[in-house]
């Protein structure tokens, strides 16, 4: 209504104007005006762009969902198809002016001359706008930059104000919910990576942004009505809704449940590198929020991991598919030493531990998919990554030998075959991992913990035997010693190899400490 308002107002000011600069000079007569074919011009002119617009917007929703309410909302659309309407209605008005021998000489030029005129130029101009509206990429431009401009109206002087009026405060919900639920949807139907990966970054990037600008919101905005009830995302939420309310999170709830479903989806499409992406972003997020010390949404960062963690892993299971799961426990690293590199002592603890039992799962899991043994060594690699990192900030060493603790409960009894029994054990990756933590800790004079290494290892003496627990470790410490630290093929993460020491040199020094033990500990 404000664009026809607009319109309208401004076709008679220039019509008034016109008549004002002309009124004074002399004009042709207005019979010599012939105006008569004029509307019929109008007319087609109308026809042809709005069936332009109605086909170009019929074929595109087919893929692009909801791509109509974005040229109910588009300025450009709306201005140019009002000034059609109401530019043919001006040369009826002007018509019925000369038919009625009124003196509309002025009317009737700026209509035939100037208005009909730059309508037809523009009408394929705007064709050409048209067609470059739709397209996939532009849709989501347009919905990204309305959601961040109205994001960053929330911390403004009217905005923040108007929030406690509840009609006010909910539409405005509605409208960042449905244009995430835009972005949700368009994710699902465009076929192209490139798109798909640019949904995933703008997501994560919007997340990022609004929790800058948090603080400044004003609190009532984050009252959980009828608005966010009634949205998708949470209508399995019920029983959380209020602990949403409370620690003022449905905004991210809503864009973790969002990369959660693309997670689940990639998953089984098979979108490995975009699956991937997914949880590098919500990295990326986890790294803004230690950036403005946000608890809360740290809490929600461990607990998304760990639902990636859970469907990563029936995934693997179910397909044997090792791959989503190496990838996604880079990322779940990557998070937790940025936990350690900000002194986040319980919540680091805690990922660790979470990341603990799902090498335990995974190796549980071994036994229905042989891909699983690869995973519990990619846990318990990065578990010992994380472990060098504590260390090397300087923990305290209590909270070292705990989380030491936990990595030794990765690996469980080894398992051989009693028909074949000078095989190596299933577990022996997981061994040969943390006996290159114990070569570290050696180099590091942090004996106590390379002994508790140690003392770990040898509940593997009483199972396997002296002679095939010599054969195993003798095999370990080779294995290490001539490892290199990069692999001869390359993975989604690089040739980096899993197994490789620097620390090699104090292999020696780890079999006088392993042969101590079993005199003095098993006699």
């Amino acid at each position: 209504m404000l664009s026809l308002l607009c319109v309208l107002g401004s076709i008679f000011v220039v019509d008034y104007l016109f008549s004002r600069l002309y009124q004074f000079r002399p004009l042709p007569s207005v019979n010599l005006i012939e105006i008569g074919f004029v509307p019929e011009v109008w007319l087609s002119l109308i026809g042809l762009t709005l069936g332009t617009l109605v086909i170009a917007i019929s074929i595109a929703s087919q893929n692009i969902p909801k791509i109509a309410e974005l040229y109910i909302q588009d300025w450009v659309s709306l201005f140019y198809l009002w000034f059609l309407i109401l530019g043919g209605a001006h040369a009826l008005f002007v018509k019925f002016h000369q038919e009625s021998g009124l003196d509309a000489t002025a009317s009737t030029i700026l209509n035939v001359y100037i208005f009909l005129p730059v309508s037809i130029i523009f009408s394929f101009s705007y064709i050409f706008y048209v067609l470059n509206s739709i397209q996939p990429l532009t849709v989501v431009k347009k919905v990204v930059k309305t959601h961040y401009r109205n994001l960053h109206q929330l911390y403004r002087y009217p905005a923040r104000q108007l929030l406690n009026v509840e009609a006010y405060r909910e539409d405005y919900q509605h409208q960042l919910l449905e244009s995430l639920n835009q972005l949700d949807n368009l994710l699902e139907y465009v076929t192209f990576k490139e798109l798909k990966a640019e949904i995933l970054q703008d997501v994560s990037l919007l997340l990022q942004d609004f929790v800058c600008l948090k603080p400044k919101v004003n609190p009532a905005f984050f009252k959980v009505g009828p608005a966010v009830r009634s949205d998708i995302s949470f209508k399995t939420m019920v029983d959380q809704l209020d602990g949403v309310e409370h620690n003022r999170t449905f905004y991210e709830q809503k864009c973790f449940r969002l990369l959660g479903n693309a997670y689940v989806h990639l998953l089984e499409e098979s979108e490995f590198d975009l699956a991937s992406l997914c949880v590098s972003e919500i990295s990326k997020i986890g790294s803004k929020a230690l950036a403005i010390n946000d608890d809360r949404l740290l809490d929600v960062l461990i607990v998304r991991f760990n639902t990636l963690c859970r469907f990563a892993l029936k995934h693997g299971v179910k397909h044997n598919e090792a791959r989503n799961l190496y990838n996604l426990a880079f990322h779940y690293r990557t998070f937790i030493a940025s936990l350690v590199h900000h002194d986040k002592l319980q919540q680091a603890q805690d990922s660790f531990i979470y990341l603990r039992r799902y090498g335990n799962e995974a190796y549980a899991y071994g036994h229905m998919s042989s891909a699983m043994y690869f995973i519990v060594d990619v846990i318990a690699a990065e578990m010992k990554k994380i472990l060098v990192l504590v260390h090397e900030q300087s923990w305290p060493p209590e909270i070292q030998a705990r989380l030491l603790d936990e990595m030794l409960q990765v690996d469980s009894p080894p398992e051989i075959d009693e028909n074949n029994p000078e095989q190596p054990h299933l577990n022996s990756g997981v061994r040969t991992l943390q006996i290159g933590l114990a070569l570290f800790y050696l180099k590091a004079g942090q004996r106590d913990f390379a002994h508790r290494i140690v003392i770990d290892i040898l509940d593997d003496l009483t199972i396997l035997g002296k002679d095939l627990f010599e054969q195993a470790i003798q095999r370990t410490c080779d294995r290490l010693r001539i490892s290199q630290p990069n692999f001869w093929e390359d993975t989604d993460r690089g040739n980096t190899n899993l197994y490789y020491t620097p620390d090699h040199d104090q292999l020696d020094a780890f079999c006088e400490l392993l042969n101590g033990a079993m005199v003095s500990d098993r006699p």
